[in-house]
C-alpha cells in the first residue's frame, strides 16, 4: 500500500532534488561545489535562536 506524500515532504524532496541537480550542474561545468562548514560554537548559536523562533 502506497501512501502519498504531504505537501512538506514534496518539498523536501523537490529541494533534495534540485540541490543535486545544481551539484550535478556544476561539475559538469568544471567547478566545485562544498557545502558550508559551520563549526560547533556557530551551531550551537543557530540551534539555540532556531528553538527561541520556533519556541522549541
Amino acid at each position: 500500500m502506497t501512501s502519498k506524500l504531504t505537501e512538506k515532504q514534496k518539498a523536501t524532496l523537490w529541494q533534495q532534488r534540485r540541490a543535486a541537480s545544481y551539484q550535478a550542474s556544476c561539475r559538469l561545468a568544471g567547478y566545485t561545489y562544498s557545502e558550508a562548514l559551520i563549526d560547533a560554537e556557530h551551531a550551537e548559536e543557530r540551534l539555540e535562536s532556531l528553538r527561541r523562533q520556533y519556541g522549541g
